[in-house]
């Protein structure tokens, strides 16, 4: 019995904070723990068999007597509160919980005593109603079920906790097998965790179930210092409502997973290093592989280098914590499919990023659909644009070589994709307003007049006119109605100057100049390349915007050659 105790004590109540002994009626010490030889300033093994009325050099043996024959005389604890002189010589105040230990015949053969100092409490009362609160919590006062058993399987110790579950006193269930007080069984149930304990000697991690109750439980065998077994310790708590919440989650989680099976959409989820850890949809048909395929796989382990990048690149943003959309595309059967992909962050209580969620969505319809409708967009922005062929074939050619310069200059500028059609639009029809002009003035081979010029001047506003009413979705009407304004005010229609002509215009300004200078027209012969670079350069930042120019003089710089003759 002595040596079983000494192991529960060693494996649950070797609290820092706690002076834990046994000892007999004479006081001779029979166990304890590493706070109470410390406390003395002793070693453990030198206490054993002292008294301890003589380590802790106090006089109390009337009273105490008193009080060891009342707690055998009523089987009960008693609660004291004694001096105690440290190795320094200071006085301590501690409590003692003292538990009498009855043998099988009902004599009182030891005591066991819990203590902690409450010399600062003793002053301070708030802290002494503190360090009872934490007394109760660490005795009895805790949720969980713990309990001490023999091997075979008889308990030796449990806290009230466990004992208020079997509906029951401490005291009554000492000494009775678990089976019996949980089932009524007369065998240990099959599965007990102790009992697997007992036989493998390790720890047992498990589950019972108790009517509608369910019941964690870890197991852990206590040995003694010659390895053989003394006891098992096991700690459980009641699961049922997480068992509960447990199923109805499975179930959700299987509905969760039909219905994304179910969807053309791609479903899945990436940990912070971007490997699937989830994937799910109908769109895994189409792919060939199953779910197993992409699980544990980043981009890189599945598409090439340069097709993974858009996917790892947009992984960084969402890890960053922001969400994040793209689209990208992939070849199955020579087929290519084309995703719009949104991914968003997930946060931990914290607010630290575990990993990514997202949604790819086949847009290969909608891809197919925009393409077709690009092309008759620019079947009919060149059939405009080839209008004026009927009437001046000068500006028809005129408007598809500004669209060549204006597009490698965009490129060079790095405009968005949305400005680069832009430009590439408003270049093709940016004298359309030219159809409102006689035949004759366009084609006039010698010098306009003052009304003529009027006329001419016109084009711009005209062009306008005809197209503000189509949606582009892009400003293409007003970049035209810009095209002749210069950066110093001194252009056409409105003098707008710098930053009031958007960049859209400038660009197409500049092309503009470039094409018309070095190609032949209907009242001179071309001026050449050289006079186009010369009036650029020599007006650079007084009519035409510096940047754009440089822009158009590095890339003829690099050898770009562009059509000046005409375009049939």
């Amino acid at each position: 019995m002595e040596k079983n105790y000494s192991s529960l004590y060693n494996a649950l109540v070797d609290h820092p904070d706690l002076l834990i002994c046994r000892w007999l009626p004479d006081t001779s010490l029979t166990f304890v723990n590493d706070t109470y030889a410390r406390f003395y300033g002793y070693e453990k093994s030198e206490m054993i068999g002292k008294k301890w009325l003589e380590i802790s050099k106090i006089d109390i043996q009337e009273d105490l007597r008193f009080s060891i024959n009342r707690a055998e005389a009523l089987r009960d604890s008693i609660v004291r509160e004694d001096p105690a002189i440290d190795p320094e010589g200071k006085e301590h105040w501690v409590r003692w919980y003292n538990r009498p230990i009855i043998d099988d015949s009902g004599a009182v053969v030891e005591f066991q005593s819990i203590g902690i100092d409450i010399t600062d409490q003793r002053q301070i009362t708030q802290k002494l109603l503190e360090s009872e609160r934490e007394m109760s919590l660490v005795l009895d006062n805790i949720e969980e079920l713990v309990a001490y058993h023999r091997p075979d399987l008889s308990l030796v110790w449990m806290n009230r906790a466990y004992a208020r579950s079997c509906d029951s006193s401490q005291r009554d269930l000492t000494g009775k097998l678990c089976y019996e007080i949980w089932y009524g069984l007369k065998q240990p149930c099959e599965n007990c965790s102790v009992a697997l304990a007992v036989r493998e000697r390790k720890n047992v991690t498990g589950e019972i179930t108790s009517g509608e109750r369910v019941w964690h439980i870890k197991a852990y065998p206590v040995f003694g210092e010659d390895g053989g077994l003394l006891g098992v310790v096991d700690f459980s708590y009641e699961v049922t409502e997480e068992r509960k919440l447990s199923e109805e989650l499975v179930r959700s989680e299987e509905r969760f997973k039909r219905l994304v099976n179910s969807t053309d959409d791609i479903i899945f989820e990436l940990d912070r290093d971007g490997r699937h850890t989830a994937i799910h949809g109908r769109w895994l048909e189409k792919m060939g592989s199953g779910e197993e395929f992409f699980l544990g796989k980043s981009a890189g382990d599945i598409f090439s280098a340069e097709d993974a990048l858009v996917h790892e690149q947009n992984n960084a943003i969402a890890l960053g914590g922001k969400s994040t959309k793209y689209e990208w595309s992939t070849e199955v059967d020579g087929i290519h499919i084309f995703y719009n992909t949104s991914l968003s962050p997930i946060f931990d209580r914290e607010g630290n990023v575990t990993g990514i969620v997202g949604i790819g969505r086949d847009i290969t319809d909608i891809k197919r659909t925009e393409g077709a409708l690009k092309r008759s967009w620019d079947q009919l922005i060149l059939t405009m644009s080839r209008m004026l062929r009927i009437k001046d074939p000068y500006t028809a050619g005129h408007q598809e070589r500004v669209k060549e310069i204006a597009a490698v200059v965009s490129e060079e500028l790095g405009l968005s994709f949305k400005s680069r059609e832009t430009v590439r639009i408003a270049s093709l029809l940016h004298d359309i307003g030219k159809l409102a002009i006689p035949a004759d003035i366009l084609n006039k081979p010698g010098k306009l007049n003052e009304i003529e010029w009027g006329l001419i001047r016109q084009h711009p506003e005209q062009g306008f006119e005809l197209l503000k009413d189509i949606d582009f979705g892009m400003p293409v009407a007003e970049v035209v109605r810009q095209h002749h304004e210069r950066i110093d005010g001194s252009g056409y229609l409105f003098g707008l100057k710098g930053d009031e002509i958007s960049i859209e215009a400038r660009v197409l300004a500049v092309a503009d100049v470039f094409e018309a200078i070095s190609s032949h027209r209907p009242y001179r012969a071309s001026l050449g390349v050289e006079e186009a670079v010369a009036e650029l350069e020599k007006n650079s930042g007084v009519l035409y915007d510096p940047k754009v120019v440089d822009a158009l003089l590095r890339v003829i710089e690099r050898g770009f050659v562009f059509d000046t003759g005409s375009l049939e």
